[in-house]
This record gives C-alpha cells, structure tokens and sequence, in this order.
C-alpha cells in the first residue's frame, strides 16, 4: 500500500539530503592518492601544512624515492593544527615518553613551522642532528643555501633543522570590500592597519595558536623600534650584525623603549578593529577573499594561493596581496628529524629530498610545468639560490618575487626581540583577544569623540602597559618562565586585569562631556 508524503516530511527529507551533500562534498573533491603497496615503509610526518602542500610532496616523493631507490613508500600526515598546537603536542608526547626512558614518540619528521619553533625543540633535545652536512656540504655554501640572510638563519649550525621554503609577511586586502565602506587608500603598511576606518573590517589569526602571524607582529615591533631610531636620529644600519645590534640596544635604551611602547600602540588599534581573532591563519586570507573581511595580515603564501584560487576560478582581482616594503624579512619554515625516529633512513631522505633541486621546483613552478606540481601551485618561495635562475623563472608562478634581491630592505635583529618572542604572543593575547570587547570599545568612544588628538587623557589611558611589559624590563620575562603553566597563567591574569582597567578607564574618559 502506497503512503503519500505529507509537506512537512519532504521538507525534512530534502533538508537532510541537502546536509548529507554537504557533509560528503569535501571528501568527494579530496584530490585522489596513490595507494601504497601493501609492505610499503611509512614515513610519520607532523606538519601544519596545508592539504595542498602534503598531497603534492607525498606524490612527488613516492616517485623519486621509487626512481632512486627501487622502493615503495607511504606518508602517515598526522595534521593537528597550527605550529603551536604541534609544539604542545611535542612538548607532552616527549615528557611522557621520558617518564618511562622511551627514546622516541613515533614521529620521524617535523615538516613547517617557524625557525624560532623548530630552534626550541631542537633545544629541548626533542630533534636530532640529520646528517644532512655530511650528506650534501655542496649545497650549504652562499650560493645555495646561506646559513643566514636578512638577520634571519636558515639553517641550524647543529644540523639538526634546515629551511625548506622561504617565507615573508604582509597584508592581504579585498579591493571590493574596500569601495564599498569609502576606503579610497589600499593599506600600504602595517600601520594602516590602525587606521578608524577599518573598524571591524580586519581579520587576524591569534598568535597563540599561530607561530607565522607571531612573526608578523614581531616584524611590526622591529619596524617601529628601527623608526624610533630614526626619528631620534641614532643610526640604524639595516645590514648590521646582531652583536651590533646588541650594543644599539645598549646605547640607546630610552629609542628602543619608545619604539616597543609605540609598536603595541600599533598593534592594540588593528586589535580594536578586528572582527576576530581565529585559530586558523589560513582562514584570515580565505575570508578577506570571499568578503567576510576588508583587510587581514597572513603569511605571504596564503596570501599569494588565496588570490590565485579566486582569480583562477572567478576571473576576479578583488583579492590582493602584499609584503610592505621595509616590514618584513626573510625567514624559513623548517624541517627537523624527531628524535628517535622510528623509520630515520626514510626520514634523511624526505629532508634530502626537500632540500634537492626535484623538492624545490615543487614551491613555485606552476601547475602543469616540468618538474612542477600535478594539482596545486603552492606559491611558496624556494629556499636554494640556484632556483632564482633564468630556466626556473621562466616556469613560476612569482617570478617577479625575488626573496634574495627584495629581502635586502629589512634585517630581522635577533637581539631586539628574539628573546622576547614567547611573551610576544602572551602579551598581544591579553591586550588585544582576552579583553577584545573592551578593547573595541574603548577604540569606538575615542573616535567618536573626536579621535585621539581630541581625547588625549582617553587615549593616554588606552595606550598604556603595566611595568613588566615595558621594554627591558619585559626582557626578564624568559620563555622559560613562559613554558611553566603557573607563571603564564599568573602573568596573564595580572595584565588582563590591567588591561581590562585600562580600556573601561579610557572610555569613560573619552564619553566625558
């Protein structure tokens, strides 16, 4: 017997069909892998990658390694987030495994990330020297790969992590966005970002979650202290050594105390106008290019691939990216050999395959071209010199993106901030994400009323940090002291009450007839 359907139950069955396609259109689409003979050796690698690097590195190792070595092989990617969360999941996994003298945790790669992480785990004797030295000392000279460049190093003289790619930061921005809310100007700066009238329009990561948007705003602060030092007329060679810059610090401590205090100044206001802080850096340029936002500060790759998708796929230049000149260097994501790697033979081959020509042509050649990606361009800069010649420009997809020619207008100086680069995200947390409500509020009355010329003691309110974060004193502050749980949770709570004071005082100040 046949039972008509009532309205309400096709409505529900349509809605549930609807939301079952939804939920499978992601694994449809999932880019289809090569399966792995069965006895095929799996290399265990942990990266915050994206799904378009991991595809196209696992497909192209899998075919050298068959070439060179006669053997299948298969890559177990265990993708638990940003660098942070690996970090943490590091630190656990190894105290752990030290409780009960176990040497190794079952990863044998740490592939991505900062220099700063992998520089930590290295110290922590979580990773161990690779062997890459002995190996290939041919490709670790000026003209291949330099061991430092722009004030950043790109490899560790210990051998145990090496720069794969090359990374810079900077601001991607929605020219549409932009018309529509009477932004005539594009944001050319860091400082731009500040700006009133990007109030709730900017997206940003936390750098809490995010090791590459940390970075951005560390190049923000030593932007600001280099143009303390300008102002102030104290010379700023933008190509001197660290030690050098150790001394500047030293004679100059009152520019270099301005330039901090100025720099979270900077970055308090693009707090203010942000509309979130996500976990995922990656979703700030995706936003921006769909027009959740105006304007965000990202890493300059998902910058460069997000503007790729959108132009490729829609025919549209809405989606723009951009390194400010001078307010950024040139740093490296790494890879590091796990200590007690499970499968080390295959792990020294991935790093070497990643520092080789084949691995390199993989960053930036175009889709399709020889020796480049089967299905994504990655948009990623090449860490080896010999790249940047005439038979590879030819084939990439940012041949105008000269890292070793453009990179020469900033000098990252380790000794300014590089201590500091833990309590760099802790601070930016509870100035700008742990209080963000009254942040943005305090911001909104202080521009309404007129701006801050019109309310200074407002603004004097706003822009001021407790004793501890000043510039030395914050320098006492060590990562170490950052690592223990306690004494992070004690710092946070004394400044996000200070902050939280701060903010309701300046607006309160600011409403005042």
């Amino acid at each position: 017997m046949f039972f008509p359907m009532n309205r309400p139950n096709i409505s529900a069955l349509l809605l549930f069909l609807a939301l079952a396609l939804v939920l499978l259109v992601p694994f449809l689409l999932q880019p289809k892998r090569e399966a792995a003979p069965n006895g095929a050796r799996t290399l265990v690698i942990m990266s915050p990658h994206n799904e378009a690097v991991r595809y196209e590195f696992e497909r192209a190792f899998r075919r050298w390694h068959r070439a060179r070595f006669g053997e299948a092989v298969a890559i177990d990617w265990r993708n638990i987030g940003g660098t942070s969360e690996i970090v943490r999941y590091l630190d656990s996994e190894f105290a752990a495994a030290e409780r009960v003298d176990r040497n190794g945790i079952g990863i044998d790669l740490f592939f991505g990330g900062g220099a700063y992480d992998h520089a930590q785990q290295a110290r922590k004797g979580h990773t161990s020297p690779c062997g890459l030295r002995q190996r290939h000392p041919e490709w670790l000279t000026d003209a291949i790969i330099p061991s430092t460049f722009s004030g950043e190093a790109f490899y560790d003289p210990d051998d145990r992590w090496y720069g794969c790619c090359l990374s810079s930061f900077g601001i991607c921005w929605n020219q549409d966005v932009l018309t529509d809310h009477g932004i005539l100007r594009a944001p050319q700066s860091w400082t731009d970002l500040a700006d009133f009238s990007y109030y709730r329009l900017v997206a940003l990561a936390d750098p809490t979650k995010s090791g590459s948007i940390n970075k951005a705003f560390e190049m923000l602060i030593q932007e600001q202290m280099r143009a303390e030092l300008t102002k102030r007329g104290i010379p700023a060679d933008r190509a001197a050594p660290e030690a050098s810059a150790a001394l500047a610090a030293l004679a100059a401590p009152a520019a270099f105390a301005a330039g901090w205090r100025r720099a979270f100044g900077v970055i308090r206001q693009i707090g203010a106008n942000a509309r979130y802080f996500t976990d995922a850096a990656s979703k700030v340029p995706l936003d921006v290019a769909q027009g959740a936002a105006a304007a965000g500060m990202c890493i300059d790759f998902y910058g460069r691939f997000e503007s790729e998708m959108i132009a490729r796929n829609e025919r549209s230049h809405r989606m723009i990216y951009i390194t400010p000149s001078g307010g950024s260097s040139v740093s490296v994501d790494p890879i590091s050999l796990v200590r007690g790697a499970p499968h080390r033979e295959l792990a020294e081959r991935f790093i070497d395959f990643c520092l080789s020509p084949e691995g390199q042509q993989l960053w930036n050649t175009r889709v399709g071209e020889s020796g480049g990606p089967e299905r994504y361009a990655l948009r990623r800069l090449p860490i080896r010199k010999d790249m940047y010649a005439p038979p590879f420009l030819q084939t990439m997809s940012d041949p105008t993106a000269l890292p070793y020619t453009q990179g020469r207008d900033f000098t990252y100086q380790a000794a300014w901030t590089g201590p500091l680069f833990a309590l760099i995200r802790t601070l930016i947390r509870t100035v700008c994400i742990d209080t963000h409500a009254e942040l943005a509020s305090a911001w909104e009355a202080i521009n309404r009323n007129g701006g801050p010329a019109a309310c200074p003691d407002a603004f004097a309110a706003f822009m001021a940090l407790p004793p501890n974060a000043e510039y030395p004193q914050a320098l006492a502050i060590t990562a170490r002291q950052l690592d223990d749980k306690l004494t992070e949770a004690r710092l946070v709570r004394e400044w996000v009450l200070f902050f939280r004071n701060q903010y309701r005082q300046a607006r309160a100040l600011a409403e005042m007839p």
